[in-house]
């Protein structure tokens, strides 16, 4: 019989949260799936004992916003535009997925998170065509292992027979699912539609659905920079739906009048650098959100763009963030008028750890290394000439680490990364069934235009043209 218990010695654990923590020599015990003890020359008999020595022991990666059933197209829209992405894949690729692609793309998306050290995820599931489409995706990030927060999509896809004539079919069967299922590792979130994209009172339909079945709510706000941009926030604040258990994607474009009514309605925000840079969105709005009081937390986005990986978020979070407020301060006073670089390496872990988890109101479970908390943790090798001398240890995590120096990963004391390799043939398994959803998918592609569909002219401006409707009769620009 396998022990409930583990002990890991000799790393150089985190204990702690990022902002607050120390890193110290110090064991780790884990009984079943909670962190017990965390100390000196910690002893089990009955433990099975796990070696830390040469790496850092530290809490697991939170992703505030992925898309998982994307990794289906790996790669395929890394050369895109933020229009080519709404063509090619919202409008054309979205359609194509069967139930099959889907499980293999979220199973997939989630064995890449967890081999990047990210043990939770908030999983932005908007590719629902059918009941059995939302049942294949929450069984694949089930079968993954990983925690997760699985937001059902209420945003549908242009299909010649869609099986959900009305928002009322989609959300009696968010209601059915609601009913099966019983929160754990896995959790279950709404993703409304993006402000506008639909009527204004099915919006209120969707926030009411949301406060019935008790969940937590995420969805795009303020993403795209544009010459009469509608302030969002401002209109869900008027409208009574912001509020707490929210966690907005992106926001890049939010006044500082709106992060303040996020702030105040407890929301939170995830920024996605990678993807926001990459797809010419502006720059991310973590350093006003910080200023505002709003919890922020990092996102990975979609992994048909970039990789889940957290060490690459961190960096370009606070790089860009630094870059961005010094060069007016050089422009107008030069390097005297510099202060304390904006995003310190400690606060850049911060946010990919506990900062997710106050995102995600996780923050008493996860998020950290403390006793009672639960086993969510990364073992990081430290040893390598890219991260000696160790003179900050947070700098060596953020600047100097990446995800081929994770040794081990477990969820809930369980082990699903030792030695550098997932384990149990879960990797292996990922990567056959993604390929094979690619070949199916790649041919249904070739019948609609190829990977990389030509746009029509106007179709961008009748998209901005069908939103103006959906404004609430109450709202006057």
């Amino acid at each position: 019989m396998a022990s409930t218990r583990t002990l890991i010695v000799g790393g150089t654990v985190l204990h702690g949260p990022a902002l607050t923590g120390t890193f110290r020599k110090a064991d780790v015990l884990i009984e079943h799936d909670t962190i017990t003890a965390i100390g000196s020359r910690l002893s089990a008999d009955d433990a099975e004992v796990i070696p830390a020595d040469g790496a850092f022991v530290l809490p697991g990666f939170v992703d505030t916003h992925a898309h998982l059933w994307e990794a289906t197209m790996r790669g395929l829209t890394s050369d895109w535009n933020l229009a080519e992405f709404f063509w090619g894949v919202r409008v054309n690729h979205t359609a194509l997925h069967t139930p099959e692609d889907l499980y293999a793309g979220v199973y997939a998306g989630a064995l890449a998170s967890l081999d990047s050290g990210t043990t939770t995820s908030l999983d932005h599931a908007h590719a629902i065509l059918t009941p059995e489409h939302a049942d294949a995706m929450l069984e694949g990030v089930g079968a993954s292992g990983m925690r997760t927060v699985w937001a059902y999509g209420l945003t549908g896809a242009p299909t010649p027979d869609p099986a959900f004539a009305s928002p009322e079919d989609r959300f009696r069967d968010l209601r059915r699912i609601r009913a099966a299922h019983t929160d754990g590792r896995l959790c279950l979130g709404v993703a409304v539609n993006d402000p506008l994209a639909v009527a204004w009172q099915v919006t209120e339909q969707e926030y009411a659905l949301a406060k019935e079945l008790d969940l937590l709510v995420t969805g795009h706000l303020n993403s795209v920079p544009t010459p009469q941009r509608v302030p969002e926030a401002v209109l869900l604040h008027r409208g009574g739906l912001l509020g707490p258990r929210q966690v907005y994607s992106h926001a890049n474009t939010s006044s500082d009048e709106e992060l303040g009514l996020l702030a105040v309605a407890g929301a939170a925000v995830s920024c996605t650098p990678e993807s926001e840079a990459q797809m010419g969105m502006g720059f991310p709005v973590l350093g006003r959100a910080r200023a505002a009081s709003v919890t922020v937390g990092l996102g990975s986005d979609l992994q048909a763009n970039n990789s889940p990986d957290a060490f690459t978020q961190m960096r370009l979070a606070r790089h860009l963030d630094i870059a961005h407020t010094s060069r007016p301060i050089l422009e107008t006073a030069g390097l005297t008028g510099l202060g304390k670089v904006s995003v310190t390496t400690r606060e850049a872990l911060h946010l990919a750890t506990m900062g997710g988890a106050e995102a995600l109101g996780m923050a008493d479970r996860i998020g950290s290394l403390e006793p009672g908390k639960a086993a969510d943790l990364i073992l990081l090798r430290n040893d390598s000439p890219r991260q000696r001398p160790i003179v900050d240890p947070f700098a060596t995590v953020v600047e100097h680490s990446g995800v081929g120096d994770i040794d081990r990963v477990l969820i809930a004391g369980e082990t699903v990364k030792a030695n550098g390799r997932l384990v149990g043939g879960t990797g292996e398994r990922a990567v056959r069934l993604v390929e094979a959803a690619w070949e199916r998918l790649s041919d249904r592609m070739a019948e609609r235009g190829g990977p990389s569909p030509a746009m029509p002219d106007g179709v961008l401006e009748a998209a901005a043209a069908s939103m103006a409707p959906n404004l609430p009769e109450w709202f006057s620009a």
